[in-house]
């Protein structure tokens, strides 16, 4: 039951201090995520000397299907 500030409080399944969201389905369910936080690489980009720049090369579909099974997996 939620509290007159409209907070759940459920020590099992929600640990202080850590953020979560809550997305209401059409079917009027309510999912609530752990929000985590992720390390996103840094891409630098190379400058050239008229102005330009590169940007470093694309992930391969073989690297891109190992990125996101190994991210899957971790959880």
């Amino acid at each position: 039951m939620a509290d007159s500030r409209g907070r759940l409080t459920a020590v099992d399944l929600f640990r202080p201090g850590t953020a979560y969201d809550a997305t209401q389905l059409p079917d009027g369910k309510i999912l609530v995520a752990e929000l985590v936080e992720k390390e996103v690489p840094e891409v630098r980009a190379k400058f050239n000397a008229d102005g330009s720049f590169q940007c470093p090369p694309l992930m391969t579909r073989e690297e891109t299907r190992a990125v996101i099974r190994a991210d899957r997996d971790a959880r």
